[in-house]
């Protein structure tokens, strides 16, 4: 195997996670915009520039090894209960949100708490993606490690505190949302 052949398969597994950040853009433009806590609306917007800087360092790579950047988009992890399940509570959710007097409808609050869990679950995954990459980059012979690395540490390390922040702060979310929820059970 060539250092060529070892460069272009090590930028396929790059432009893997290449696609996954490029599909994180936009869901965490989406997250700023749907989120009710200005919090993690702040911290969002901070790990979008983050983001950012990381498919910069993963360009620099991969332009270094002879490649070009994806532009495709990944499918991100997704906690997905069955789509009949949350059909049949949205309906009933929506019908009891149209005759519930007192308006306790938990289907928002309840669509937060799944979006931050699948904040969470898309945040484990790019570490596990960055630290399967590192180590693969140090196993593959003829690569520039003492460049790849660091750049490859510096995503992962944002990572990391992007999830140890959301970690840190999902007992004072689930403080508020399911309150809410509770509630709404009762009625």
């Amino acid at each position: 195997m060539t250092k060529t052949d070892i460069n272009f398969k090590f930028v396929e597994f790059l432009n893997e996670v290449y696609a996954a950040e490029n599909a994180a853009v936009d869901r965490i433009n989406l997250r700023i915009k749907e989120t009710p806590f200005p919090e993690l609306q702040q911290r969002l917007g901070q790990h979008l520039q983050e983001t950012i800087s990381q498919q910069n360092r993963l360009s620099q790579i991969i332009f270094k090894l002879g490649g070009e950047p994806t532009d495709a988009k990944a499918h991100l992890p997704e906690l997905k209960p069955p789509m009949t399940t949350m059909l049949k509570k949205a309906i009933q959710d929506t019908v009891k949100s149209i005759t519930d007097e007192n308006k306790n409808n938990p289907l928002p609050e309840e669509l937060e708490l799944l979006r931050i869990k699948q904040d969470m679950i898309i945040e484990y995954s790019e570490i596990v993606t960055y630290r399967a990459l590192i180590e693969m980059a140090q196993r593959m012979p003829g690569l520039d490690i003492d460049i790849i690395i660091p750049l490859l540490k510096h995503n992962l390390d944002e990572e990391i505190s992007m999830e140890k922040w959301c970690s840190d702060k999902l007992s004072l979310v689930v403080d508020k949302l399911l309150p809410n929820i509770i509630s709404a059970i009762k009625n």
